[in-house]
This record gives structure tokens, C-alpha cells and sequence, in this order.
């Protein structure tokens, strides 16, 4: 167990003082969503892979911009646009997924190979409600603002030549095909498509069905379906088979004073649903009105947490940042069948491998409405499929192995800080069944995950003996956590005791840099593999020699649950810090991926909270103005950087945030019920990254730590920085 320290109570001036403070009425947002720039992290996966195209916070809809070359969301700014799609993933690598059902404003004849209705893009505007651009090719100006589950689209058509829209069902990002089957019905008399996929080679290798249901402002003059090579001009309707394209198309009367509306909505459980989402959510065809409401959305989601006291530039990275936590996971509570729309459903999980570090961790403070309503679909989803895995994308459960059951973190995460309106007990039973029926074979007899044991994914090996066994210790840490809120004392002891399993991969002998003891794959005989601890991922090379995505220097620092046990398997504490500090001035630690997130931050453990405040400013530097260090992962990275900004990083398996200096003079959140936390650095300015004295509501604070219950509260922490390493909080753990 991690030790905890100590905090004094404000004296009674000081809580009266924090009433008044925190209750002083927050006045109007301003308008937040104008610091978005949708442009950051759309880069390839050095760069962020985020999605251009605007959305509403955990919108279901994100309809953005394609072309056929560049990042995993299936665009690059200096490449030409071949349509508008309406599903995407934010941020994530590997084997891509979405892209669907691209539109494609033409003029002329339609053209269905994508490749060959490529056009040159002119004035493109990129923002958190809108984006718009002129395709070059046809003289098309193209618009499009969301709302939750529909889009509502603009087409401004030139004179002279015919207005067309081609809808492209079966592909997905970079214009593969990617159908197990799909169909089409045009009714001309209405102007509407309906429109049918069944998904294939996503990310999740499960089969889905997504439908589609596109209403036009008028009726056609042509129009016709695409059926693999066939095109039949005046069919109506079509079904093509699996690894066939399917496209439909039409024409109609449109001239630059008249634009094209067209409004679409897409739902994962049937036709008829996306027809009733397109009429709730867009009834009328005020673009207007629907981007209105979207800055809306925005404006109150960015609110949250603000920053002030910096330029212009600072303030459009750090909403950016913020704009993408919010964009997954999805709630896409409302397209489900009517008799379960009670129960919270929340998708697109890519994975929650990546999330629970940093991106669950800021949903509980400002996102607690949210963190509810994940839990509750995790849940629901364990309850409806038997299981809830760590990948569950387009609806559908994904168990990938890249380290253990990540679903127990992010519901130990949820207990530990303090969530409410939770049911426990449920959440408990999903994490007592990942820890008895779902961890691996060998791992539940002799206590650690072996070299050559398969993983839970089927077709790519990610789960590795030196990662993997440091996981299913902590998700077991995490679950004695849920099981003695359920009551269940049996099981918490036991899974307690076997969060000690991470000793088991542990190599006393092992020896790297003049450092002995790190965490080394283990045969099945229980020989320790004898690998150079330096062997395995670069952070560009997915060599994943006994570990996913890491080394034994970066997994040697994995035991987040047991700080004091890995402190004493490295030396004690002179032996650690110093160990630290080689690793990460020798780039042994890949600190902007998720194994490594909190290994800086380390040093407040062993009271040193100069070096997690001078790594933590090294790790910000790493944020460009355009661009993310790595992949976004679905707001990993994004509130990473949040936090990072703040001068806070969560103290994982505690209620407890690690304290660093802001990068701003003040911060504040803005918690449940509209309590406000102040970080206020009253000498702020670049340069100075270090704390030389905090208070937490007028009172002296000598540990590098607040609790989550100080924030929520909320209240002020004021700080005095230096521009030289302090002794502040030196000696505190």
C-alpha cells in the first residue's frame, strides 16, 4: 500500500474565508470555443492524429474532411480533399477505423473512385463549431456544424454545370473498402438516403452494422446507385455484397444564391433511429441556429478549467487541449433501442489502456456527470455482454492485452477519488469477474504472465511478461479497492496480497547503467528472460521485446500502487532518486507514452519535488504550438498537458495530485455545483518552474500534493515560484 501524507485543517477564519471565496457567483463564459484550433495535433502519429472537423462535446457525429493520404484520421492539410465523412476516431494509432459514409459535393458526372474526385482545397476555416472550405476543383464552397447525433451541411454550387453529391457507403479512412455488405435506398420524391453498412477491418475486428439517413432541402433531377463497377443512373436502390463498393448519387437545381442543404444523421442501431435522431436533433434547416448551440456546448465545456494572465497563443493550446478530452469517449446514450435509453451508453474506447492515466482523471474533476455515466455503461455493458473489456468501440467489446483488465482502473480511479451517484457493488462485480475469470491462466496459478502466453487479443501479440504481469497487479490493487466497498473482505484481502505479483518479475540481479533490480520477462519455468534492459520500444519502433511498448527502465517504474515496494527494490530512497535522474537524462524513459506518464513526477515521492517540477516543464516543452508528442490517444495526451499546464498530475491509486509550478500566473476549475479552484502564482512569469512556498486557503502547505476532496471543494492555492531549485516540500512523502 502507498503511504498518504498528512494535511492540516484550515482553522475556522480560513473555512468561512474559502465559503465566501468559492461562493462568489462565476460570471458569463466568454466565448472559449474562439481559442479552439482544430489544426493542432492533425499531424501523422508523431503529431497528434486528431480529427479536423468540428463536433459536440462527446458527440456521437464528427463529420470532417478526407483525403486519401496522411494521419490515422484520415487527413493531411497539404493533401486534396476527396469528401466529407461523419464518423472519425480522435488521436488513436494503429489499424484505422471510421471514415464512414463519405460525402462527395461534385459537379458534373459522378465520379465514384476516390482518387479520381480529388480536389485542391482554398480558404479553409477550421473551428470547435464550424468548418468550411472551398473545393478548388468544382469552385464548391462547403460548410458543415454539428449537432450530437446529426450534421447539418452547406454546399454553395457555381453556375453552369450540374450540381452532384455522391455517397460513398462502404469505405473507410485513407478510401479502403471496408464492408461485409451494405445497401441503399434513394426516395427521390423526398430527397432522402437511407443507407446500410456492415463494417469490417476496424480497429475492433468485430463485424458492425452503421446506418446512415441524409435529408436534402429539395428534391433531385437525377439520380442513380454504384454497385462495384456498375453504375445504374435512375436505380433507387441497391444491395451490394461483401468487399464491394456501393455509392449512390444524385443531381438537382442549385445556383450560388441558392445553396444545397443537406442534413444527416448516422446510428449504430437501425435506420429508423437515425431518421428520429435527424429529426430531433435538426428539425429545421437553420445552420445558423445548430452552430449557435454548438458554440454554446463548447463555451460551457471549456469553462471548466480556464487560464489567464498569458497571450493568445498559450490560451488557443491550452483549449484546444481541453476541446479534445472532450471529444471521447462518446455518449451515445440516446441511439439505443427506447427501452434501454434509461441506461448511460458511452463508445469509442481506443483504449482505456491509454485513458485512465490521465484522461479519466480529469473527467472526475471537471467531468464528473460524465465519469458517472461511463461507469454506469461499463456496467451496463458487463452486465449485457458478460464482459467489459478495455477496447469497446462501435458498440462492441474488443479485449486487446496491451497490459492488463484497464476497466478495473478506471473504476478503482472513480471509488478512490470520490465520484458520486455511483452504484459500487454492480461496479465491484465487474471487476471482481476481470480478476477471477479474465486475468491470464498462468498468471492466477503461479502469479505472473509468462513469456509465449497468449494474449487476449487474437491477432497481435501485445501482451508481453514484463508488462503485462505489473498490470494485472494493479488491476488487482484497484479491485481489492471495489471489493471492500462491496463488502466482500475476502476478496479484497486476497486481491490485495496478489497485487504483490509484480515481485514475482522482478530481477534482483538484473543489471543495466550500473543499476541492479528491474523488471524482466519470466519463462513459464520461471527462468528470467535475459534481456538487455534497454532492449524494446523507441518510441518508434514497435519492438515489443517483453514489453508492449516499453523496456524494463520503463516498466521498472510501473508499480504505481506500491511507491514504498518499488522505492526499496531499487536501493531506498538515495539509490532511487539518483536512478531516476540517470533514466531520465539518459532518454531511458519515453516520457510522453502512457507507461512513463507519471515516472517524473516520482521524485515528490521521495522528496524531491524540484526534479518532478524541472521534468514536468521539460515533458510541457514537448507540446508544440501544432502539434501533439506522439499520438493523442482519445485525450490521453490532451489532459495530459491540461494537467500539466495547471501545475497538477494525478497521483495515481490515491485520491491525490502531484503539485508542480502552473505555466500561467492563474488557473482555475470550476468543479460539480460551480465551486471554483483558484492556482494562483502571484511571480509568474517564463522561466520560473519551481515552488518556493504554497498556501491552501491561507494556510502554510509544505507537501507537494493536494487531495481531490481540497479542489472540489474548491478554494485557492496561491504560490510563490523561483526560477532556482527550492527546498520546498523537500523531505515531504
Amino acid at each position: 500500500m502507498t503511504a498518504t501524507p498528512r494535511f492540516a485543517r484550515p482553522a475556522l477564519a480560513t473555512l468561512a474565508w474559502l465559503l465566501a471565496t468559492a461562493a462568489t457567483p462565476p460570471a458569463p463564459p466568454p466565448d472559449l470555443y474562439r481559442y479552439v484550433d482544430p489544426r493542432i495535433g492533425t499531424g501523422n502519429d508523431d503529431q497528434g492524429d486528431t480529427v479536423p472537423g468540428p463536433t459536440r462535446p462527446a458527440g456521437s457525429i464528427h463529420p470532417s474532411p478526407q483525403t486519401l493520404v496522411g494521419s490515422n484520421a484520415g487527413y493531411d492539410k497539404d493533401a486534396p480533399i476527396s469528401g466529407f465523412a461523419q464518423l472519425h476516431t480522435q488521436g488513436s494509432g494503429g489499424r484505422t477505423t471510421y471514415g464512414t459514409f463519405l460525402v462527395s459535393p461534385q459537379t458534373g458526372d459522378p465520379v465514384f473512385a476516390e482518387a479520381q474526385h480529388l480536389s485542391p482545397k482554398a480558404d479553409e476555416r477550421l473551428a470547435a463549431d464550424a468548418y468550411a472550405v472551398t473545393l478548388a476543383r468544382y469552385g464548391i464552397r462547403a460548410e458543415v456544424t454539428p449537432a450530437p447525433f446529426a450534421a447539418l451541411y452547406r454546399f454553395t454550387y457555381p453556375a453552369g454545370a450540374p450540381a452532384t453529391m455522391v455517397f460513398d457507403v462502404t469505405r473507410k479512412i485513407r478510401g479502403e473498402l471496408a464492408s461485409a455488405g451494405a445497401d441503399i435506398a434513394l426516395d427521390p420524391a423526398t430527397g432522402r438516403i437511407t443507407a446500410r453498412v456492415r463494417a469490417r477491418s476496424y480497429w475492433n475486428p468485430a463485424e458492425v452494422d452503421i446506418w446512415f439517413v441524409a435529408q436534402l432541402d429539395r428534391k433531385p433531377t437525377r439520380w442513380g446507385v454504384h454497385v462495384g463497377g456498375q453504375d445504374r443512373p435512375g436505380a433507387a436502390r441497391a444491395t451490394a455484397p461483401a468487399d464491394t463498393q456501393l455509392a449512390g448519387w444524385w443531381q438537382f437545381d442549385a445556383t450560388p444564391d441558392r445553396p444545397v442543404m443537406m442534413k444527416v444523421a448516422v446510428s449504430f442501431t437501425s435506420a429508423e433511429r437515425a431518421a428520429e435522431l435527424l429529426a430531433e436533433d435538426i428539425p429545421g434547416w437553420d445552420f445558423d441556429a445548430v452552430r449557435r448551440d454548438t458554440q454554446a456546448a463548447w463555451n460551457r465545456e471549456l469553462a471548466r478549467a480556464t487560464i489567464d494572465g498569458v497571450g493568445a497563443a498559450d490560451k488557443r493550446r491550452f483549449y484546444t487541449a481541453l476541446f479534445h478530452t472532450a471529444v471521447q469517449p462518446r455518449d451515445r446514450t440516446r441511439d439505443q433501442p427506447s427501452a434501454e435509453r434509461d441506461t448511460p451508453h458511452w463508445d469509442d474506447y481506443y483504449t482505456l489502456w491509454d485513458t485512465y492515466h490521465t484522461g479519466f482523471p480529469l473527467m472526475t474533476l471537471i467531468r464528473p456527470d460524465a465519469y458517472r455515466g461511463n461507469v454506469a455503461s461499463i456496467v451496463r455493458t458487463f452486465e449485457h455482454y458478460g464482459a467489459a473489456h478495455t477496447a469497446f468501440i462501435a458498440g462492441r467489446n474488443y479485449h486487446v492485452g496491451q497490459g492488463g483488465d484497464e476497466v478495473d482502473n478506471v473504476l478503482g480511479e472513480g471509488l478512490i477519488r470520490g465520484v458520486t451517484g455511483i452504484d459500487w457493488p454492480r461496479a465491484a462485480a465487474v471487476s471482481l469477474h476481470n480478476a477471477i475469470e479474465e486475468r491470464r491462466p498462468r498468471y492466477l496459478v503461479q502469479g505472473w504472465f509468462a513469456v509465449g502466453d497468449r494474449s487476449p487479443e487474437p491477432d497481435n501479440q501485445r501482451g508481453k511478461s514484463g508488462s503485462s504481469t505489473p498490470a494485472f497487479a494493479l488491476n488487482d490493487f484497484y479491485a481489492a479497492r471495489l471489493a471492500a466497498a462491496a463488502g466482500k473482505t475476502d476478496d479484497a484481502a486476497m486481491l490485495l496480497r496478489r497485487s504483490g505479483n509484480w515481485r514475482n518479475v522482478w530481477n534482483p540481479a538484473a543489471t543495466s547503467d550500473g543499476f541492479t533490480g528491474f523488471v524482466m520477462p519470466r519463462y513459464p519455468d520461471g527462468r528470467f528472460q535475459p534481456l538487455d534492459p534497454k532492449l524494446g520500444w523507441d518510441g518508434k519502433t514497435y519492438d515489443n521485446v517483453g514489453f508492449y511498448e516499453g523496456t524494463a527502465w520503463v516498466y521498472s517504474y510501473a508499480m504505481l500502487h506500491d511507491i514504498p515496494g518499488m522505492i526499496a527494490a531499487m536501493g531506498g530512497r538515495d539509490r532511487f532518486v539518483a536512478r531516476l535522474r540517470h533514466a531520465l537524462d539518459a532518454n531511458l524513459i519515453d516520457i510522453t507514452n502512457e507507461p512513463s506518464f507519471a515516472t517524473p513526477w516520482l521524485f515528490s515521492d521521495v522528496g524531491r519535488p524540484d526534479l518532478a517540477s524541472y521534468w514536468a516543464d521539460r515533458i510541457f516543452r514537448r507540446f508544440t504550438p501544432d502539434a501533439y508528442p506522439g499520438d493523442e490517444d482519445n485525450g490521453a495526451m490532451s489532459s495530459h498537458y491540461v494537467f500539466n499546464r495547471l501545475g497538477l498530475f494525478p497521483r495515481l491509486t490515491t485520491d491525490l495530485y502531484y503539485l508542480h509550478a502552473p505555466h500561467q500566473p492563474r488557473g482555475v476549475i470550476t468543479t460539480e455545483g460551480g465551486r471554483r479552484f483558484a492556482i494562483v502564482a502571484r511571480n509568474w512569469k517564463p522561466g520560473r518552474i519551481y515552488i518556493a512556498a504554497a498556501t491552501l486557503n491561507g494556510r502554510p502547505l509544505t507537501v507537494p500534493f493536494l487531495r481531490q476532496a481540497d479542489i472540489v471543494a474548491g478554494g485557492e492555492l496561491r504560490l510563490t515560484l523561483s526560477d532556482r531549485p527550492t527546498r520546498w516540500a523537500q523531505g515531504a512523502r
